[in-house]
């Protein structure tokens, strides 16, 4: 049997690769109409159709999403991968084909990747994609005329309604006998001495024409690193005359864009006009003309920043108000479940290992599933309607009081839902130090595993459904402060870092806004049930597996009840209860017992471990009495002497403390990785802990002072 081909799928940012690679393979990466959505290469094969079959003997294509690049003159990470994988550089294996992804509305400024891709001399199928949005801009382009142009077989698509899947499908099938077989490579006219003059000085034995072209870019913008340029390679670049060097590299671009002109002119004369400027008759074209409209609110230097203000806070608002019945069934059904099971298996450790352990932890978490669906619902509408993009163009003034730009600002949103992700997305940051300083700011803003704590502590501690200005309620408000919080500090400690740890100069902003859309609801709600499976995968592992430790901890050894002493219980002898104990002297101070203690050892391994860790605390403590919701045990808590054993000042100090706090193994890991050095994590970990116990201490000792509790 044959090997299968493979073939990657290339193309500028927010052109609809994923979406087309997800179409062909089956796979359901997340997609958004923004750059930063894919970092890294994702794998998968063609799969079959009513229309297609693959012969017995050959085994389908391949497919490799890359992530978008405006050119493969590499100046980010991600763009990195995009052309060492495209190239075959730094020990990658080089495609037998590409798939490449037009925008058939913007093709003036996806053509100069398509020549670059050319270059490469590999067989090359096009996409012409969004062909019925190019057809709303009043952009005429038909595919065979797109395809006499380029020289290469071109498909119209449609990646959001699955328009020309077939007729690409058996293209790609026979990728490997289209034409062109060899680089086409644009030569230096007269007048471009110094161009022939550099590339002469790179184009040496082992070195191909096409190389030596990305090795003269990568010298220019200083990024041989990312071409992954050899010591030789590295010395012939070196000697280069670094004024003949500003006049090849124009030359070179000046090359292409006159190439792209020539194609653009066998083609009808409204082709090339780019989406944000296309007219028909003389007006702007119908899904620009209302997001013009739109964006003239969303967009404006005081609506704009309100109007993110008040979508945040319905969201979170509609976190409290709509989850809220639903957890309260699952509350119920736990408890009905830890009962059938107790009746069932009768007194014993391993029933008291099921309910006290297992429900008790796991359980309490798996309660606010509700909530975690609606914060990945409300982020998936926002990012396939576009409004990210806007998002992220409204806080670029703020960014640039920080030292970066509104490009950065799309990883710190994405930590919203989870700062693994979020730190991958850095890699369009094309500064290493802007990088560095964005990733630190990622773990501050208020990822999904700290929902299940801030409710916890809203729900129990104040009346979360407490009607307060209008439509809204306290539990709302208290839960929007925290995000506020997390993304202000965010910010804040973001221009701290930039100015001292990394100084640089900043950025300018280049980001496309695309055409408002309306969501794909099946797409965001598949995007809903994988992150929120993710998240029950963890309960069903990570925390299963920390709540049984935890569980072992918190009963052994056993005490005889004789050997207790007033006011004292079981759970204090046991080996987590003792290490808690060794820590309460340090919590006191912002306000916690040291049961909270246990959970905050817990929670290292996932922060919503803390819920489970109090639910394993209490339903031990608690095992001869009637079952109740957590947050009801946690309201009704009583100290020694009577008093509530936690307060609203206590709880709120508690939420401030996990707002700052680097509780995640899981995100140190992957800061590792992307740095390549432990110096970051380990920075990250102790002044993240440092800032979240000094501003808890400053939150309860001066709300102390102030009466407040």
């Amino acid at each position: 049997m044959s090997r299968a081909l493979r073939i990657a799928v290339a193309g500028n940012p927010n052109v609809g690769k994923t979406s087309l690679f997800n179409l062909l393979t089956g796979s359901r990466y997340k997609v958004g109409n923004y750059p930063g959505i894919t970092v890294e290469t994702r794998e998968g094969s063609i799969r079959p159709t009513k229309a297609w079959q693959p012969r017995a003997d050959t085994p389908a294509p391949t497919l490799v999403d890359l992530p978008g690049t405006y050119s493969l003159t590499p100046i980010s990470e991600d763009e990195a991968i995009a052309f060492r994988a495209l190239t075959g550089a730094v020990d990658q294996v080089a495609p037998d084909a590409v798939l490449l992804v037009l925008d058939a509305s913007n093709l003036a400024r996806n053509l100069y990747l398509a020549l670059q891709v050319f270059e490469l001399g590999l067989p090359c199928v096009v996409a012409l994609n969004m062909v019925d949005l190019a057809a709303d801009a009043g952009v005429a382009v038909e595919a065979k005329q797109l395809e006499a142009a380029l020289g290469v077989p071109v498909v119209a698509t449609v990646a959001r309604g699955g328009v020309g899947l077939d007729a690409l499908i058996k293209q790609l099938a026979q990728a490997d006998q289209v034409e062109p077989a060899k680089p086409r490579l644009l030569e230096p006219a007269a007048g471009h001495d110094a161009l022939r003059s550099c590339l002469a000085s790179l184009e040496v034995e082992g070195v191909s024409p096409a190389r030596a072209r990305w090795l003269l870019a990568a010298t220019a913008a200083e990024n041989l690193d990312l071409c992954g340029a050899s010591v030789d390679e590295r010395e012939r670049a070196a000697s280069l005359d670094p004024r003949e060097l500003e006049q090849a590299i124009r030359s070179l671009v000046e090359l292409r864009y006159a190439e792209v002109d020539r194609l653009l002119a066998q083609l009808p004369s409204d082709a090339g006009v780019g989406q944000h400027n296309a007219k028909r008759d003389g007006a702007l074209a119908p899904a620009m003309a209302r997001s013009a409209k739109i964006d003239a609110v969303l967009t404006h230097r005081v609506l704009g920043p309100l109007s993110f203000l008040l979508v945040m806070a319905l969201i979170f608002q509609s976190i409290f108000s709509w989850a809220d019945p639903l957890m309260g069934v699952i509350e119920a059904g736990i408890a009905a479940l830890s009962d059938v099971i107790a009746g069932a298996l009768g007194p014993g450790m391993f029933t008291d290992l099921l309910t006290e352990g297992v429900l008790a932890g796991v359980g309490n978490v798996v309660v606010f599933v509700p909530q975690i669906a609606l914060l990945f619902l409300f982020i998936g509408l926002l990012e396939d309607s576009g409004y990210m993009a806007r998002a992220a163009f409204i806080v670029d003034r703020l960014m640039a009081r920080v030292g970066l730009n509104g490009k950065a600002f799309v990883p710190l949103l994405s930590g919203y839902a989870c700062a693994i992700p979020a730190i991958m997305s850095t890699r369009t940051i094309a500064s290493f130090k802007d990088r560095v300083v964005t990733i630190l700011m990622i773990p501050f803003m208020s990822c999904s595993a700290r929902l299940p704590i801030y409710t916890l502590v809203i729900g129990s501690l104040f009346v979360a459904n407490a009607p307060v200005f209008g439509p809204f309620t306290q539990g709302g408000l208290i839960l929007l402060s925290m995000y506020l919080l997390s993304t202000v500090s965010a910010l804040g400690l973001g221009a701290i870092y930039k100015r001292t740890l990394l100084p640089g100069p900043t950025p300018p902003l280049v980001l496309e806004l695309p055409p408002y859309r309306l969501p794909r609801i099946r797409d965001t709600l598949r995007q809903v049930w994988d992150r929120t499976a993710d998240f029950l995968r963890d309960a069903g592992t990570i925390i299963l597996a920390v709540t049984i430790v935890l569980w072992g901890l918190l009963s052994f050894p056993r005490v005889d009840p004789a050997e207790l002493g007033p006011g004292e219980t079981a759970i204090e002898r046991s080996v987590a209860g003792r290490v808690g104990k060794a820590m309460e002297p340090a919590l006191e101070p912002i306000g916690q017992d040291w049961r909270i203690g246990i959970g905050l050892i817990g929670s290292f391994a996932a922060r919503e471990v803390l819920v489970s860790t109090l639910g394993l605390v209490y339903g031990i403590e608690n095992a001869d009495e009637d079952d109740a919701p957590l947050r009801e045990v946690i309201r009704d808590a009583k100290d020694e002497a009577g008093a509530p054993r936690y307060t609203r000042l206590s709880g709120i100090a508690l939420l401030v403390f996990f707002v700052y706090a680097c509780q995640c193994m899981s995100t140190l890991a992957v800061v590792r990785r992307e740095t390549r050095s432990w110096k970051w994590p380990a920075f990250m970990l102790v002044s993240m802990t440092v800032i979240a116990y000094l501003a808890a201490l400053l939150v309860f000792q001066v709300g102390g002072a102030l009466g407040l509790g």
